[in-house]
């Protein structure tokens, strides 16, 4: 008894001693991260010096960019803010090319473990943090978002667009207010099942959302919740051990939406074994580019899982972020007639046969309209659908950005919404002014390189072109087509943050048949 007695009072000992070591080891960090590591010296609360709960809270509460945002008001001229423990804001286009650009071997800043949350069923083009690994899947597909691939999606878009417009002349006839954004969503989302998977959802023609679109957004917010936290990065699945009903809704929607996409994509594979094609070649979409990539040096294909999660991505990629930038689009330019009655005259003398907008229309002469398309950018400059920063590691042994020294494995990045408003790079930064992007405007050159709509550097978004290819025939057919107004012309419309930077109310607009 009495060796047992010793043995149980030394195993106590030493259960105190770890608990001791533990919580010393704990107030260590705390005291060097609140007065002694170098990121004390950079602004921002308190609180982000020891934990990530700020910036969790912000997310939660769909005001992330819009905290971080205020972070830089609230330290006026500030390059960098902290957000988190190990993470840091930039708010400079020094910073973008610092932490963006092309570095090398040990200046490489690579993608932060946040992206390990949106590797579904694999790496994803846009999940993948090995710069290696997405140079072969770049190189694999590239090949699906050229001008040629373009030209084989446009009878899809064509096709898609003339069901969005047969809704929209039931509102011309009526001429009452609806809600254009809910519609445009539809449209997208009809459009990359076509593109993606094969096939339409049949939304437009039932005028309702697909099921999958609520389980994206939210399965998207789980990703955006488990990348921030660090037990969240290691293994996705640990977040939904968290036993609060908030977490619990994302994670079995995130469960859902995969499932979704993992049917979907098989029954792509199904009726694609079961279609008799007149030209004997298989569809061509970007799936079927994406099923026929291979890697040139290696001969390898993507098995079913990495197109699953390609698949997944694609599905965020292109609907959530086509839609809201159409309707940003509508907005200003129901706002601003003078821009908007310019771009009619470009598009009536470019297509003088098809002045009340009922023919398809090419692509190829669209991207020679160059105001439609700065009206586009500077959308994207001011509401960017991702507006918070996109997250780079430090190298191991520590960066200096902007002047200021970052040690290694510091999360680092520049929100794409607070750039887009640096009065410092855009002059009247809060005016929607697409004859700012003109040739010769003072300053041109540095709007481009701080231009982060669609990301910068080797990891940019690779559907740039297909994205801007259906957004300007969309925008060009409504402006040929339709005359439109605010419901409210007074409006101030503002953003309300999911994943995506959304409209922060439902606004209406009232549409009529052009006169010609």
């Amino acid at each position: 008894m009495a060796v047992i007695d010793v043995s149980f009072r030394n195993l106590t000992l030493l259960l105190y001693l770890a608990l001791l070591v533990t919580i010393t080891y704990a107030l260590c960090v705390v005291v060097y991260r609140l007065f002694f590591s170098p990121l004390s010296r950079i602004p921002g609360p308190w609180l982000t010096r020891i934990s990530s709960i700020l910036e969790a809270n912000a997310l939660k509460k769909q005001q992330r960019t819009r905290w971080v945002s205020s972070l830089f008001e609230q330290n006026p001229g500030a390059v960098a803010v902290r957000t988190g423990p190990k993470s840091v804001s930039f708010n400079s286009p020094d910073a973008i090319k610092a932490i963006y650009g092309h570095g090398k071997g040990a200046e490489e800043f690579v993608k932060s473990s946040w992206y390990d949350a949106f590797s579904t069923t694999g790496e994803s083009l846009f999940s993948t943090r090995s710069k290696k690994r997405h140079a072969i899947k770049r190189r694999m597909v590239a090949h699906s978002f050229s001008a040629q691939a373009l030209q084989s999606f446009e009878p899809y878009v064509d096709a898609t667009l003339d069901k969005f417009m047969g809704k929209i002349d039931e509102f011309a006839r009526v001429q009452e207010p609806f809600d254009i954004y809910f519609w445009f969503e539809l449209f997208t989302m009809d459009l990359m099942g076509e593109l993606a998977l094969g096939d339409n959802f049949g939304v437009l023609e039932a005028g309702q959302p697909a099921r999958y679109s609520a389980l994206v957004e939210q399965s998207q917010r789980y990703g955006n919740l488990s990348g921030m936290l660090p037990f969240g990065r290691s293994n996705v699945k640990v977040l939904s051990w968290v036993p609060l009903p908030y977490i619990q809704r994302l994670w079995k929607a995130r469960v859902k939406y995969l499932e979704y996409a993992r049917a979907a994509l098989e029954k792509r594979f199904q009726d694609d074994r079961g279609r008799v094609f007149p030209s004997e070649k298989a569809r061509q979409d970007i799936m079927q580019r994406f099923i026929e990539a291979q890697d040139p040096e290696t001969g390898r294909r993507m098995d079913f899982e990495e197109l699953r999660a390609e698949t997944s991505s694609l599905m965020v990629a292109g609907a959530s972020t086509g839609s809201v930038t159409m309707n940003w689009m509508i907005y200003y330019l129901c706002r601003n007639p003078t821009v908007k009655a310019r771009i009619i005259e470009e598009l009536e003398s470019m297509f003088p046969d098809n002045l009340d907008g009922t023919k398809p229309i090419p692509f190829t002469k669209l991207n020679k309209l160059n105001l439609l398309e700065h009206a586009e950018i500077e959308c994207l400059r001011l509401h960017p659908p991702i507006g918070y920063a996109m997250p780079r590691d430090t190298p191991p042994q520590g960066a200096v950005i902007c002047g200021i020294f970052i040690p290694g494995g510091v999360a680092v990045g520049v929100p794409a919404a607070i750039m887009g408003r640096n009065p410092a790079v855009y002059q009247n930064p809060n005016k929607w002014d697409p004859d700012r992007w003109s040739e010769g405007t003072a300053g041109l050159a540095m709007m481009k390189t701080s231009f982060l709509g669609f990301g910068f550097g080797s990891r940019q978004c690779i559907g740039r072109n297909v994205a801007t290819h259906f957004i300007m025939k969309m925008i060009a057919a409504l402006l040929l087509r339709y005359d439109f107004e605010l419901e409210n012309p007074g409006l101030l419309l503002g953003t309300k943050e999911f994943t995506i930077q959304k409209p922060d109310q439902i606004y209406r607009v009232v549409i009529k048949p052009r006169k010609i």
